[in-house]
């Protein structure tokens, strides 16, 4: 190689090396990378944005066709109550339940759930009348352990406990359940415990004569669903009888008051002393009776004597009554003043 060459050749590659490299968006093949990568994230986040919107098109189209089929055995199921075919009711109700929930409203949800109560209280109040008050007290202490059975075992068990009315086996067994998941068949859960606590309750009032524990458990059981005109009754009694036995001994008049609203009602109705509302009552206007005689109210005290002995009659009452009778008789009918005869002079 000639001295000439050498030169040429060491000065071409001085211009090669002081040549500028093209930068990263000067290149045509960058711009096309970028102008696919684009496009794919427009295609990915497209796709994105659009997956959330058909499922929730999804979803309303299955609740539109869920809502009619739900309406018609709601519809059956009210149609069957009425006629009395509670089983058949209760096994709509369990499909919509068990198949329909996830496509229903809160609303829809809690007027199934009522309904379902309605149901459970229909056949348990169907199978067993309505207990009558008796003086004789049972009193039932049970002991907790660790029930270690499944969800499907204690929701069985606690079903036949309740068609076998053994209220507080069954709301022990619901409880457990409760404990052990809380999201298994809430609505049917809620219902049994309703019916439950709501027959617990009425015989706590009705027959055990534990009034107050039975108005808890009524309270309890309205968490669940609406309480009856029948429980919503018992309550209120039991309510008043409380409220009397409150005054008994400080004010006979509210005693006479709140028991004259009960005894009618509920006669048997009674407490931890085992004075029935009768009784209370019969024993309170005697002695509201003699407070207004003593007060020179005696036509009033008659009143309140007559109620007394209306219920029982009382030798000892009777000679009273009919001494504030007389007296009362004389203060509205005063005898007339014998005119006085002046003697012809």
């Amino acid at each position: 190689m000639t001295e000439n060459e050498k030169i040429t050749n060491e000065e071409g590659l001085k211009k090669n090396l002081k040549r500028p490299k093209k930068k990263f968006f000067e290149k045509r093949s960058s711009w096309i990378f970028l102008t696919v990568l684009i496009a794919l994230l427009i295609v990915i986040i497209g796709g994105l944005l659009g997956i959330p919107q058909g499922i929730n098109d999804r979803v309303k189209l299955a609740e539109a066709q869920a809502l009619p089929k739900v309406e018609a055995q709601i519809e059956s199921a009210r149609l069957d109550i009425e006629e009395e075919r509670f089983e058949v009711a209760l096994e709509r109700l369990d499909w919509i339940l068990e198949e329909m929930a996830p496509y229903l409203s809160e609303d829809k949800l809690d007027e199934v759930g009522q309904l379902y109560s309605q149901t459970l209280l229909e056949i348990s109040s169907y199978a067993t009348p309505t207990p009558i008050p008796t003086p004789t007290p049972t009193i039932i202490v049970f002991t907790p352990t660790p029930d270690l059975r499944g969800e499907e075992e204690l929701f069985a068990t606690a079903q036949q406990q309740i068609t076998a009315e053994s209220w507080d086996e069954a709301i022990q067994t619901l409880e457990a359940l409760r404990q052990k998941n809380l999201d298994y068949k809430t609505i049917q859960v809620d219902g049994m415990l309703y019916v439950a606590l709501r027959n617990r309750g009425v015989k706590k009032i009705l027959s055990d004569g534990s009034l107050e524990p039975g108005i808890y458990d009524l309270t309890l059981a309205e968490q669940f669903a609406p309480l009856d005109s029948s429980a919503e009754g018992f309550r209120t009694w039991a309510r008043y009888y409380l409220t009397g036995a409150s005054y008994w001994g400080v004010d006979w008049s509210q005693v006479v008051y709140y028991f004259e609203q009960v005894y009618p009602m509920l006669p048997n109705l009674r407490d931890g002393t085992f004075m029935t509302a009768t009784e209370r009552f019969r024993y309170a206007a005697v002695e509201y009776a003699e407070q207004l005689a003593d007060a020179g109210d005696v036509c009033k005290a008659q009143e309140y004597f007559e109620k007394a002995l209306a219920i029982q009659a009382d030798p000892n009452i009777q000679a009273e009554a009919d001494e504030v009778a007389e007296e009362c008789n004389l203060l509205l009918n005063p005898p007339t003043p014998t005119p006085t005869v002046t003697p012809a002079p």
